[in-house]
């Protein structure tokens, strides 16, 4: 099967990988976003797709456009493929370039379908509080997510899992998982299955406000539950001191705190804790932020401007920090 793929960064990238050193199909073309400063050093920045093709001798194109892009199109054209398969590459396809292939367009999404359609359907799993989520493997359209379905497979979603691990998890069977899905439909040994609207729900693209931590208004569950939504990136924050402290690191204990010294948002220090042994049994001390239900664990912390560091060297460096209050 001649394939073109339109993927961009590093999980699409681990994928392809598999999917090159597993000789599934005869990869063409790989098409990837264009270059663009890292969020760090703000230099520019080949994507992680664009540098394993160039390592693996793929033939890479980054336009920069796709809608009435003449060139791109012929060049796509002339390769005479089976499929185009589209992994989070951020871009709309337009209905020229998704007739090209003999056998459609493929996209990947992380979720069942139709339920969290459109972006972060992966964070909105992990909020949500959900024990499992599915890869959906479906033909592509015009209108995001909406076409009809022809694989679903189903992975588990521990409470210590975060958006990268789940990623991960995902690494391991996708590959596998579009190899034979790809086959039966070259085979037309597989029955499409429509989507039903009306079992919709669509995830909105992430902004600041939904990462800032606001332990008056959330349970000490929810903040973690964002932690791990926005694991590795942009991480769940509040502010210390006018600055911008991130939280790369924390836990919660489902217990309340009975003490009329104690108020909301503080934060207090704990020694010899000793939580339901089946649960956690340390005897160390922790660093504790009373929220609206329950209490959250601080592991790490980063500072704006500084480096992460474990929330004890943090507060050798801080003490006023004990004791403080975020209202």
């Amino acid at each position: 099967m001649k394939i073109a793929f339109f993927w961009t960064w590093e999980f699409s990238k681990n994928i392809l990988k598999d999917i090159i050193e597993n000789k599934y199909f005869d990869v063409l073309l790989t098409v990837s976003q264009q270059d663009k400063p890292s969020w760090r050093k703000m230099e520019i920045t080949p994507t992680p797709v664009k540098l394993y093709s160039l390592e693996n001798n793929l033939n890479i194109i980054q336009p920069e456009k796709l809608k009435n892009n003449t060139e791109f199109f012929n060049e796509l054209k002339n390769l005479d493929l089976d499929f185009i398969v589209v992994v989070a590459y951020w871009k709309i396809i337009p209905k020229d370039i998704l007739e090209i292939p003999k056998y459609w367009c493929i996209n990947i999404h992380g979720s069942i379908l139709p339920k969290y359609r459109w972006a972060s359907p992966i964070q909105e799993a992990i909020k949500m509080w959900d024990k499992k989520t599915w890869l959906t493997i479906m033909y592509m359209s015009e209108k995001m997510d909406e076409w009809d379905i022809l694989a679903i497979k189903e992975v588990n979603i521990d409470i210590l899992d975060n958006t990268i691990s789940i990623f991960k998890s995902f690494e391991n069977i996708w590959a596998k998982l579009l190899y034979n899905t790809l086959v039966e439909v070259y085979s037309w040994k597989i029955t499409p299955k429509k989507q039903d609207d009306n079992m919709a729900t669509y995830c909105s693209k992430i902004e600041k406000k939904d990462w800032k931590v606001d332990f008056l208004e959330d349970s000490a569950k929810n903040i973690y539950d964002k932690f791990r939504a926005y694991t590795p990136w942009p991480w769940i924050y509040t502010y210390f001191k006018w600055k911008k402290l991130d939280i790369t690191d924390c836990f919660f204990y489902d217990i309340e705190l009975i003490d009329d010294e104690l108020k909301l948002w503080d934060v207090i220090e704990i020694e010899n804790t000793s939580i339901d042994e089946n649960k956690i049994k340390w005897n160390l001390k922790e660093i504790w932020i009373i929220c609206k239900k329950w209490v959250l664990t601080l592991k790490k912390v980063k500072i704006e401007w500084k480096k992460e560091t474990n929330i004890k060297d943090f507060i050798n460096a801080n003490k006023d920090f004990l004791e403080h209050n975020f209202n």
